[in-house]
């Protein structure tokens, strides 16, 4: 019988989980990526062929953010329009 009780609280507690943390944290993740497009876009923009005068100086971050460069190019690329994607969030339609 506790066995039972156990596992109906278990399936309750994913339940829940599923149900309003994983879609909250499905957003949470996805600006936190937007906001680490934004950084990288602003860093380093002229690998897109957006001119920064200022490049030579940002090539001094590369070191430190080198492991996130494939990832981010990839996510930048596969964008199709970013402003809708914004607007998409905000929901104006």
């Amino acid at each position: 019988m506790v066995g039972r009780i156990k596992k109906i609280l278990y399936y309750a507690k994913l339940f829940m989980f599923g149900t309003f943390l994983d879609k909250r944290s499905a957003v949470v993740r996805k600006e936190a990526f937007d906001e680490n497009d934004d950084l990288m876009l602003l860093l380093f923009g002229d690998y897109l062929g957006i001119p920064n005068p200022i490049s030579y100086y940002m090539l001094e971050l590369l070191p430190y953010v080198a492991s996130d460069m494939d990832a981010w190019e990839r996510r930048i690329q596969n964008r199709k329009m970013i402003l809708a994607e914004k607007a998409a969030q905000f929901d104006f339609d």
